[in-house]
């Protein structure tokens, strides 16, 4: 098996010179703690001059996945269990978005932040400058996560793969720019995006706030590399162990995470992704997920949560979903006008709009449940 594909894999040609290491995959783990380490993910991504992290946030970003990003031991990790084929399909339309200029569709290009805090892709080819879309969430954590910026005196290989102390600048529409180094630079991980805003929805774009950093804040010491971020650190504590619920809630408080709606997510992935008795689980849980807080943003984070977990086995869970939904409205955790707000319309704040359609779909009769009990109900 040829261990070098096209950078492009549209583009058939054997000789194409822009060539990058087929992405490997390796699951490890089982049940809610199985995860997908990435063996070779500093290679490819040397070979896209962008730094590891990049894709592997993006991979976390698509699959509605956390990651967890070890630098220093060269580890990257997605949580759940996906195999090459699915992440390689994935990383295409990583370049496609943050590598290839948007005119000539040439890979070599740098990535470059304006004053305005805008990301350009300058193609060092045809020298056109490409807007990168600043609504999707990997935009966020590029901006909060620039590597260390580098000397000049770098150059650009053309096989696609550069020297790993290359940099660049340059200026867009009058701006400054930051360049982005390249390769495997260090990043500070900790300043992850809002959790709030995993995936993008057009209509509700306006909606969302910008983020603080982090999955909520951004490391008050940049030079503090074993700062993490407290929802990775929440996600860690709750995956390394079995946790009753009271100890959950108080690791959460410990982290200054008690009454953030985003902190749902979190909990719900950890400890429902994998469970095949989504209703028995919610009533074991369902204090615990009432304690986090009832606002609508809460009550919004929780059926996100729960789009993520059916999402990530989207085959077996699809079916349950009708009864997952009723187990939250009985339980009072979800009430029924946030129900009817969200049916209103498939959104990719949580999950990809593919995967929303499907999940909108399967709750329909759940939804015509709740629209006749409260027509009887005005009619009584």
């Amino acid at each position: 098996m040829a261990t070098n594909i096209n950078i492009r894999r549209d583009v058939k040609d054997p000789f194409y010179r822009y060539k990058m290491p087929r992405l490997q995959s390796k699951v490890e783990g089982k049940g809610n703690g199985i995860k997908t380490v990435l063996p070779n993910i500093v290679e490819v991504s040397r070979a896209l001059s962008r730094p590891a992290a990049y894709p592997t946030k993006y991979f976390g970003n698509e699959l509605g996945a956390q990651t967890k990003i070890e630098d220093k031991n060269d580890r990257f990790i997605v949580n759940g269990a996906h195999d090459a084929d699915k992440l390689q399909s994935l990383l295409d339309g990583f370049i496609e978005r943050f590598v290839l200029c948007g005119s000539c569709k040439s890979p070599e290009t740098d990535l470059l932040i304006s004053k305005d805090q805008s990301i350009i892709r300058k193609c060092m080819a045809c020298g056109h400058n490409s807007d990168v879309d600043m609504r999707h969430r990997l935009a966020t954590y590029i901006i909060k996560n620039p590597p260390p910026k580098e000397k000049k005196g770098g150059k650009h290989a053309s096989s696609g793969a550069r020297q790993d102390n290359s940099s660049a600048s340059g200026s867009a529409n009058g701006d400054e720019i930051d360049v982005l180094a390249h390769g495997t630079a260090q990043l500070d991980i900790s300043a992850d995006e809002d959790d709030d805003d995993w995936g993008y929805d057009e209509d509700a774009a306006a909606d969302i706030p910008v983020p603080s950093g982090g999955l909520a804040q951004s490391p008050d010491d940049e030079d503090d590399e074993d700062d993490v971020d407290p929802f990775d650190q929440l996600g860690d504590y709750i995956n390394g162990g079995e946790y009753d619920d009271s100890a959950i809630y108080a690791k959460a408080v410990e982290l200054g995470l008690g009454k953030n709606h985003r902190t749902l997510v979190v909990v719900i992935q950890c400890l429902f992704e994998g469970s095949t008795t989504l209703v028995k689980d919610i009533a074991k849980h369902h204090k615990l997920l009432i304690r986090f807080g009832k606002s609508d943003k809460h009550q919004r984070a929780v059926i996100g949560g729960f789009e993520r977990v059916v999402e990530a086995n989207i085959d077996q869970l699809l079916s349950k979903l009708p009864a997952a939904l009723m187990a939250l409205f009985e339980k009072d955790i979800v009430e029924e006008d946030v129900f009817l707000d969200w049916s209103k319309k498939p959104s990719k704040k949580y999950v990809s709009k593919e995967s929303a359609k499907k999940i909108h779909k399967a709750a329909q009769p759940f939804i015509e449940w709740l629209e006749n009990a409260e027509e009887e109900s005005d009619s009584d």
